[in-house]
């Protein structure tokens, strides 16, 4: 098996599709500027390894994707690596005597010329089944045409020229011990990542970035990043909500040299349509706002807080479910192809040693990690521990839980068009006008999901009078709105196919 490489400087910096015919010793990889290649592996990311073994597939901490040719006295396969995180994912479909896998949905989409089931409604919902855990999600979306797409999280992807495939395990940490056994192992994989990600034989070498809050997560994280000589912190200051959550003060006290504040509404004078790029990986927008940082992330590491949710609270007991994804997770996968396109790595501090959740929460509750606990339903004693023991005063960051984006799940139109920059808006609601479904099928779904939704909205309409919200629990499977929203994802993924159809002239793919 060979891998014959068509790098294309139109494409996303960082996307890649491979398309294996059957029978065929040579895999064609199509790519952006941005991954990198050699005879036995292309891979976009970093991990705790030597880059020029590329053995990313064999890491516990890998950021990105990537494929790996593997040859055994009678058999030839390549493995396809999905990121130690299942805040992104791999595609693979067959179709005939071709079998395409990519890092990117609209790419594959295009490369095998498939494409979405407008009539269908599901399509939020079946992402959202990862918050079951990846042993539980649903692994196919259905296409038009009575196709059908599958996905990968949180696995090695393993095939050969029969394009029969199959899954296997991640490597794991191991349990931890103490604090000192889960800091250590923790900083020796980042240190590790980071030489990956700046090795003398890259095209690409990356610097470091950090976001920063007033919370936990991400607070501890760019603390971090800055031993490992990260100087530029990144945090917003506009609107009042952000305002209230500016993390400046905290990195101030790090030592960061260059904080950069930004309004989490500068999206909103885009004319690039940069929330298609937000709506197009089965998630409705919760990252939008951090496009405000695109300048700042392009070509880095980009350290942020994510997990900390699911990993470093105290009250979280649910410790028999591996790498559980819950809904402040999910929320963050809309960032894929942004990501793809602008060039950078997310580096993930707290997912490091997830498979392992159970000795991380054994710590958390541990006598040793009592001086750093504070008691009350937002309390991490990790990153206390991280912040504190840096000088940071515990007033400082940790006192309410607050969090960043917005999702258009339960908006109406009129309330899309607010939350949308004008050109984008007018792109949206030219193909919603143009692809509005009929019949009596949704008038029933509109019945089922309001009564589903129901609290949802009371929640909203007590809250214009002045009266607290409750907190509401909403379930993975919940329905997702027939309205407005529902054609968002379509139209997200619309956009980017005519991104990715721009980028090949006629007849320059298989």
């Amino acid at each position: 098996m060979n891998f014959i490489f068509h790098e294309n400087g139109k494409l996303p910096k960082l996307a890649w599709c491979a398309v294996l015919r059957s029978g065929d010793k040579n895999m064609h990889v199509y790519h952006g500027s941005g991954v990198e290649t050699r005879d036995r592996f292309f891979v976009e990311g970093a991990w705790n390894g030597d880059f020029e073994k590329g053995e990313f597939a064999k890491s516990c901490f890998f950021m990105g994707s990537g494929g790996s040719l593997q040859e055994s006295d009678s058999n030839h396969m390549v493995i396809f690596a999905t990121p130690t995180h299942n805040m992104e994912r791999l595609y693979t479909v067959s179709v005939r005597d071709m079998l395409y896998i990519s890092n990117s949905l609209p790419f594959i989409l295009f490369m095998s010329d498939l494409r979405l089931d407008p009539e269908y409604l599901d399509y939020e919902r079946d992402f959202n089944t990862m918050m079951l855990g990846t042993e539980s999600y649903k692994r196919y979306l259905p296409l038009a045409d009575n196709n059908k797409i599958r996905l990968h999280y949180y696995c090695n992807i393993i095939t050969d020229d029969s394009l029969q495939i199959r899954e296997e395990d991640k490597a794991r940490t191991g349990p931890f011990v103490s604090f000192d056994h889960y800091y250590g192992s923790l900083m020796s994989a980042l240190d590790a990542t980071i030489k990956n990600a700046q090795s003398d034989g890259r095209k690409i070498k990356y610097g470091m970035t950090a976001t920063i809050s007033n919370g936990y997560d991400s607070a501890a994280c760019a603390a971090l990043a800055r031993d490992f000589g990260c100087e530029t912190a990144l945090t917003f200051n506009m609107p009042e909500k952000y305002a209230d959550d500016n993390g400046e003060d905290i990195a101030q006290r790090l030592g960061y040299k260059n904080i950069v504040k930004r309004s989490a509404d500068a999206y909103m004078t885009n004319e690039r349509l940069v929330e298609a790029e937000f709506l197009s990986s089965g998630e409705l927008g919760s990252e939008i706002v951090f496009s405000a940082f695109e300048n700042e992330f392009r070509g880095n590491l980009v350290f942020k807080g994510n997990y900390g949710d699911e990993f470093w609270e105290i009250s979280r007991t649910d410790l028999n479910r591996v790498m559980r994804c819950t809904k402040a997770v999910i929320s963050e996968t809309s960032f894929i192809e942004f990501r793809l396109r602008t060039g950078y790595i997310p580096l993930l501090p707290v997912s490091f040693g997830a498979t392992d959740w159970p000795s991380i929460h054994r710590i958390s509750t541990s006598e040793e990690m009592k001086p750093y606990s504070v008691g009350g339903s937002y309390d991490r004693p990790i990153p206390r521990r991280i912040l504190e023991t840096r000088g940071v005063d515990r007033n400082m960051f940790g006192m309410d839980k607050k969090g960043a984006g917005f999702n258009y799940r339960y908006d109406n139109l009129r309330r899309i068009r607010r939350r949308m920059a004008p050109a984008s808006y007018a792109s949206f609601y030219s193909f919603y006008r143009s692809n509005k479904r009929k019949g009596l099928n949704r008038y029933i779904r509109w019945f089922q999901y309001l009564w589903q939704a129901k609290f949802v909205y009371i929640n909203f309409a007590l809250s214009l009078l002045g009266i607290p919200e409750r907190d509401i629990r909403i379930r993975y499977d919940a329905l997702s709105s027939p309205g407005a929203p529902s054609y968002l994802f379509n139209w997200g993924v619309h956009e980017m196919l005519k991104r990715y159809d721009s980028s090949f002239r006629k007849g320059q793919v298989l």
